[in-house]
């Protein structure tokens, strides 16, 4: 259920572009199966920690002024975020980056999940639309651990689910068959079960531990069950989960980033059987993404996830730091996916450009391997300007 706080919001924006059809875009100057191909094969080398000189990178365009003065008043129609992501992914796609063909439902962040166990879900009254939003806000609904015992697990037409499956098909009826339409960000069962308890849920980790298992196992069962569903009927195959952002990953890519106020030993406790049983449902190793941020790295994180065979990446905007630093430690054990957010600029202004900081970093370690980035720019001129640079770092000696 939808609380929504701005009624009065318009959109002609967006009903504009939502008009856009498969054949208004050049969708076939793009089709290229066996560049496709080789990304998959550079995503999949890459987290096996297989060495193949080569770094890749992916390049995400999202110029703003596709979605001026969007509203998220419509955000469950179908058509509302179809126009405007066309052209995202038309623009990638003509940087010609290391990113496989997808156009995912980002804008819904990770509120299906939350939803389905009967969260209200609350939108600000303005958003951003550069699809970096995280979506609407879960409130919770559990006034005490203990009503974990009350909570039934949900089926598939629970919450927003109806709705996402209907945007879902929208997307595939009108996009080519090479294009995946890959559901909205999975939602690590840790960081649902913070939604569902709120804060007090990290008291009660400590205090009434059974009743938190119990609660994150189901929200684990929860996202496994609700993502398995629905790239089954978009015909997907769970040996090929596509990420949300364009990466060929090692399993379901799982959002957890209320990971990072537990300890070590909490993460293996409450996080990793949660991880094993998504794995279990979904196949695969564990693909888990949290957020770094320029103050704050949480570095605890790699070496909790480092000594599982359950997780194969761990996914965070600094990351890329942490593998510089530590390579000989997560070397054959932990990949790396990286260099989204913040990163870019915060590389810019520590090293003059993108151009110097890629100069120095590629040639170190594009013989390595464990490693994917990715990043988004404005426009498709400052997005081949910096996959130019990247394909020059490679030539150059390390220094």
């Amino acid at each position: 259920m939808l609380v929504p706080l701005n009624q009065e919001a318009t959109m002609s924006k967006t009903a504009a572009l939502s008009s856009l059809k498969e054949t208004d875009q050049p969708w076939a100057v793009h089709h290229d199966p066996e560049r496709f191909a080789r990304v998959a094969e550079l995503h999949r080398k890459a987290f096996a920690w297989e060495p193949q000189g080569w770094i890749p990178l992916g390049i995400h365009v999202v110029d703003p002024a596709h979605s001026a003065d969007l509203s998220y008043d419509n955000w469950l129609d179908p058509a509302t975020m179809f126009g405007i992501q066309c052209h995202v992914l038309h623009d990638t796609l003509t940087v010609g980056s290391d990113l496989l063909p997808s156009m995912p439902l980002n804008h819904l962040g990770c509120a299906p999940l939350a939803s389905m166990f009967g969260a209200k879900l609350i939108m600000p009254d303005e958003a951003g639309a550069t699809f970096q939003d995280v979506g609407p806000t879960p409130l919770p609904i559990l006034c005490d651990i203990a009503d974990v015992n009350e909570l039934a697990m949900p089926a598939m037409d629970a919450g927003i689910l109806p709705a996402v499956e209907r945007i879902m098909v929208y997307y595939r009826q009108h996009l080519p068959s090479w294009i995946d339409v890959v559901p909205p960000m999975p939602s690590g069962p840790f960081s649902t079960a913070m939604q569902l308890r709120g804060s007090e849920l990290l008291i009660e980790l400590v205090d009434r531990p059974t009743e938190c298992a119990k609660l994150i196992r189901m929200c684990a069962e929860a996202e496994a069950n609700s993502s398995r569903y629905l790239h089954r009927r978009m015909g997907a195959q769970m040996d090929r989960l596509i990420t949300n952002f364009g990466i060929l990953g090692t399993g379901l890519r799982l959002g957890e980033d209320s990971m990072v106020n537990l300890s070590p030993e909490m993460i293996h406790a409450f996080c990793l059987p949660a991880f094993e049983a998504v794995n279990d449902i979904c196949g695969g190793r564990g693909h888990v993404h949290f957020c770094s941020l320029v103050e704050r790295r949480h570095e605890h994180i790699y070496t909790a996830l480092a000594d599982t065979d359950s997780v194969a990446v761990i996914s965070s905007q600094f990351g890329f730091e942490y593998y510089q630093q530590h390579v000989d430690v997560l070397r054959g054990r932990l990949a790396v996916e990286s260099f989204y957010g913040d990163a870019l600029a915060h590389c810019i202004g520590e090293h003059g450009s993108f151009e110097q900081w890629a100069g120095g970093f590629v040639p170190r370690f594009k013989n390595e391997s464990g490693l994917v980035l990715y990043m988004q720019v404005a426009s498709v001129e400052e997005g081949q300007r910096y996959w130019q640079a990247w394909q020059d770092a490679h030539t150059l000696p390390q220094r």
